[in-house]
This record gives C-alpha cells, structure tokens and sequence, in this order.
C-alpha cells in the first residue's frame, strides 16, 4: 500500500449460516488488531468485484502463476523475499486457496485439469506508467519469482495468467483433457480463427523446423 507500506489483506469468505461464519472466523479477527476489518455478510457478486480497487484501470500490470500443493518453510520464505522486493509499491501476491467443491470436481468434467487442493499464486507486478522508465525492471520482478516458486508448483497453472512466453505449460493446465480438446479444435476449427494470447490450443502442433 503506497501510503503505508507492505502490508498483509486477508479476504476470507465463508458459505453458510451467518452464526457460524461469525464462529469460524472469529479467531481470524482477534488474533492481532488489523488496520481495519470489513468482514461483513456480502452478496457473492458484491465480493467478487470487492478487490477492484487494487487493480485500477490506467495502471500497467504484468501477471505471472505457480499453484502451490502448499507453504513450506522454504516457499513460505521465497513469498516474503518476493515481496520485500517489490519494483513497484503498486505490486502485489496473491494467494487463492482452491479447495472444497471446486477441488471435487472430477477432472474429466471440465477443461481445467489442476483440481487438487492448492494455493493458486498470483504475482502482479503493478506500476504506473512512466515515459522516462521502462516496463522492464518489473517484467523481470514478476518472472524472477514465478522461476523461484516453480521448482515447488504442480505442474500447469490456472489458465487466464499463464504468460504468452510459456506455451509449454498450456498442455498440464489441461492435464489429460488436452487430448480430448486438441480433437474438439481439429475438428470445429481448423483453420484456428478461435484464439487467444493465453491458454490457446492450437489447431496443429507447432513445427519444430
């Protein structure tokens, strides 16, 4: 937080009776005095746009991956060299626990094949653009800390944040539904006019000439 300094935002949510979210997460409230607490029963489309505000239009932002099978002494240290590192205080790591229903989803039932319980890292290099400096140092930032984690991370990634340079990752993001979608694009769209920046199943395999 530029005015204040790195700090720690937990966003906790719980699904069920008001009593007991109010039970479970009452020692997440008085473990330590927070900045502030704005735990408060929400409408799910009200808590899905709740963080916007950390991400404004207007800035320039760089996102990079690793989902975690979880923290150890040797990640938990890497996440806070990374972020007493930041190149830019607008930067940020998030971290989503995937877990409950949508870790019981079998594999096969849609694409995204990393269903296990995980914690899914987001790093997000933030800054403002600034014409007398370039975007690099924090490209580099972003990267450097996706290699650090990788040696510890599943295999793949969750999709929509996989960089356009790391194509070889697409395949494990889809795990053993990667030959079943390379079918579905072969047959439906061959000349490959369905396509994206990230996450694309290409409609031929690369050429290795």
């Amino acid at each position: 937080m530029p005015d204040l300094g790195t700090a720690l935002f937990l966003s906790p949510t719980y699904c069920g009776s008001l009593d007991q979210g109010e039970r479970i997460l009452e020692p997440l409230r008085s473990f330590a005095k927070p900045l502030t607490d704005q735990i408060k029963p929400i409408a799910y489309d009200a808590l899905v746009h709740s963080i916007d505000f950390l991400a404004p239009k207007g800035r320039r932002y760089f996102l990079q991956t690793q989902s975690l099978p979880g923290l150890g002494d040797e990640t938990i240290s890497e996440l806070i060299e990374m972020a007493q590192n930041f190149s830019s205080p607008l930067s940020l790591l998030s971290i989503h626990h995937f877990h409950g229903a949508a870790s019981r989803i079998p594999i096969s039932n849609t694409a995204f094949a990393v269903r296990q319980d995980h914690l899914m890292v987001e790093i997000v290099a933030a800054w403002e653009s600034q014409p007398a400096k370039g975007d690099d140092e924090h490209v580099q930032w972003a990267r450097d800390c996706s290699r650090k984690l990788a040696p510890h991370a599943l295999p793949g990634g969750y999709v929509n944040l996989l960089d356009v340079a790391e194509p070889e990752r697409i395949p494990a993001a889809f795990g053993t539904n990667y030959a079943r979608l390379l079918e579905i694009k072969r047959t439906y769209d061959p000349k490959d006019v369905f396509r994206s920046t990230i996450g694309h199943v290409p409609a031929r395999e690369p050429s290795t000439r």
